[in-house]
C-alpha cells in the first residue's frame, strides 16, 4: 500500500502555519503523515503546532531552508513526500491526483501539476508545459514547476541523489528538479493543486540572490549538455529568460536605492547585474533616453 508523507519546513512563520497544516489535513486523500520540521524558530511557531496532536514535530537548530527540507526527507516515513513550505497551501485534491498520476506513472521519480496565487491581485501564473516534453530541456528553458509544493517525490529517488544543495539557495529547487530529470523520468499531470503565497519576507522576492543562485544552477549544467545541441540551445534560451527575469528588476532596484541614499544596497544591486547581464544596464537606459528625445 502507498502511504504518503506532507512535510512542512517552517522558521518564524507561525502566522501562516495553521493554514498550512489545514491544509495538509483537508485533503480528499488522507496524507499518511503530516511531519512538522522547525527550523529553530523565535516565535510561537511550538505552541501553534500543539493544537495538532496528530502531526509529529520536530526542532532542530537552524539549518537553512535546505537543511530544515532535506531533514524533512530523512524523517519522513511514507513512500511519497509532499514538501509544503509553511506560508502557502496545499488544495484538497492534491494527494488524490499526485497519488493517480503516480500509479498511472510509476516509473516518474516526481508527479508534478499546477499552482494558483494568493495574496496578491495583481499577480498572475501561467503553467507552459506542454504534455510528454523532454522535461529536462524544458527545464532549462524555465522552471515551469515552480515551488516544490506542487510536487508529490518518490522519497527513495531524494535520498538516492542527495536533496537539496544549499550551494545553490535560491534556485536549489530548481537545480534538484533538473538533477532528477537527468536522470529519472518525471511527469506532470496539469492539474491545479496548490496555493503559492505572495507576502514581503518571501525567499522568492530577494531579486540578487535569485539571479545569482540562478545563474550559478545554470553554470552547473554545462557538463551535462556538452555535444548535444538540442540542450545547448535549450541552455542559452533558459539563461536569457532568467537574466530577463530578475536584471531588470533588479537595476531598478538598485536605482531606487540610490535615490533613497542607500548607496551601498544600489552598489550592490548594480554590481550583480553588471557581472551576470550587464545588458540590463543598457536596455532600460536606453528606453529612458529615447522617452526624453524630443520629437
Amino acid at each position: 500500500m502507498t502511504t504518503i508523507t506532507i512535510a512542512i519546513p517552517t522558521y518564524n512563520q507561525a502566522r501562516y502555519l495553521a493554514e498550512a497544516i489545514d491544509s495538509a489535513l483537508g485533503q480528499s486523500r488522507p496524507a499518511d503523515e503530516i511531519l512538522v520540521v522547525d527550523n529553530g524558530s523565535t516565535d510561537d511557531t511550538p505552541a501553534v503546532v500543539a493544537r495538532y496532536p496528530d502531526v509529529r514535530y520536530i526542532r532542530q537548530t537552524n539549518q537553512g531552508i535546505c537543511g530544515s527540507s532535506n531533514r524533512c526527507i530523512q524523517e519522513a516515513r511514507g513512500d511519497y513526500l509532499v514538501i509544503l513550505h509553511s506560508d502557502d497551501r496545499l488544495l484538497p485534491n492534491h494527494l488524490a491526483a499526485s497519488e493517480r498520476a503516480s500509479v498511472e506513472h510509476p516509473e516518474a521519480a516526481f508527479v508534478c501539476g499546477d499552482y494558483r496565487w494568493f495574496g496578491a491581485d495583481d499577480l498572475w501564473h501561467q503553467h507552459q508545459c506542454t504534455p510528454n516534453p523532454d522535461y529536462y530541456a524544458t527545464l532549462l528553458r524555465l522552471n515551469f514547476i515552480g515551488p516544490p509544493l506542487v510536487i508529490m517525490f518518490q522519497r527513495r529517488v531524494l535520498e538516492r541523489v542527495g536533496g537539496f544543495d544549499a550551494a545553490y539557495i535560491g534556485a536549489d529547487d530548481q537545480e534538484l528538479y533538473l538533477r532528477i530529470a537527468r536522470q529519472y523520468p518525471i511527469h506532470c499531470h496539469h492539474e491545479v493543486i496548490a496555493e503559492y503565497r505572495r507576502h514581503d519576507a518571501q525567499g522568492s522576492k530577494k531579486t540578487a540572490l535569485m539571479l545569482r543562485a540562478s545563474m550559478a544552477m545554470m553554470r552547473a549544467q554545462r557538463p551535462h549538455i556538452a555535444g548535444r545541441p538540442a540542450y545547448r540551445e535549450a541552455y542559452r534560451a533558459g539563461v536569457c529568460y532568467r537574466r530577463r527575469l530578475y536584471s531588470e528588476m533588479l537595476f531598478w532596484q538598485g536605482v531606487q536605492a540610490l535615490r533613497a541614499g542607500a548607496r551601498l544596497e544600489a552598489l550592490g544591486c548594480l554590481t550583480t547585474v553588471l557581472r551576470h547581464d550587464p545588458h540590463a544596464v543598457v536596455a532600460p537606459v536606453a528606453r529612458r533616453l529615447f522617452s526624453l528625445r524630443p520629437m
